[in-house]
């Protein structure tokens, strides 16, 4: 008689147990892809985006957004010196985007960089270095209160900007140089959403404590 009590008390703990936790409903996520948007820089444009299109009983908790992109181009490096130099040219490409609402962050997000490394230039030479390229990426955050501009049937937008500069380092103060520069972004969107409702209704903390008591006494009944 003892065992079996001691076995029908450890099954109505393990029941309690499932009591506790069978109302909390399990999130689940969305990820969905942005337009990409090209051109030469300096560009200014927008990448386009699907709403979350919610179903009925289902509530978003959290939206992030993923960014992403890059440079390539050609630098050309000229000595007019009537000696031989060395230098070299490097091209920066900040990534900036326009506010959202809901989230907040600071441009710009990310930066992408190429170089010539350092090059050695005959007199009156000029080299073309074609085919450069980099890449960055960042993130615009989270949020976690505002959606009504992120869910629905259609699209929301998100505005991108670039702002390149070119350095140039070159000995005997005679170097020229320039460079032509396409750039690209990208964004990717991660909706964490969950049941609007519990999957089963979850006990009254009080009728989870008067059970709990009743299953210690239940145990320590069983131990005598």
């Amino acid at each position: 008689m003892r065992n079996l009590m001691g076995r029908f008390a450890k099954y109505c703990f393990s029941l309690l147990f499932v009591l506790m936790f069978s109302g909390i409903a399990s999130a689940d996520t969305l990820v969905a892809s942005c337009s990409s948007a090209t051109g030469s820089t300096e560009f200014s444009t927008s990448l386009v985006c699907p709403q979350f299109n919610l179903g009925a009983g289902l509530v978003m908790s959290n939206i992030s957004i993923a960014v992403s992109g890059g440079i390539s181009g050609n630098i050309f490096l000229t000595n007019n010196s009537a000696s031989t130099q060395t230098g070299s040219g490097t091209t920066t490409s900040n990534f900036s985007f326009g506010s959202l609402p809901g989230f907040t962050y600071v441009d710009p997000i990310f930066s992408a960089s190429f170089t010539t490394g350092t090059q050695t230039l005959f007199a009156g030479q000029t080299l073309t270095f074609s085919g450069l390229s980099a890449t960055g990426n960042g993130t615009l955050g989270y949020d976690n209160s505002n959606f009504v501009p992120y869910t629905g049937a259609g699209i929301f937008s998100i505005p991108v900007w670039t702002a390149t500069s070119f350095s140039l380092f070159g000995t005997g103060g005679q170097f020229a140089a320039g460079q032509s520069t396409q750039a690209n972004a990208t964004a990717v969107v991660t909706f964490t959403y969950a049941p609007e409702t519990p999957v089963s209704p979850v006990p009254e903390p009080s009728t989870v404590l008067l059970l709990g008591v009743g299953l210690l006494g239940l145990f320590a009944l069983s131990r005598r």
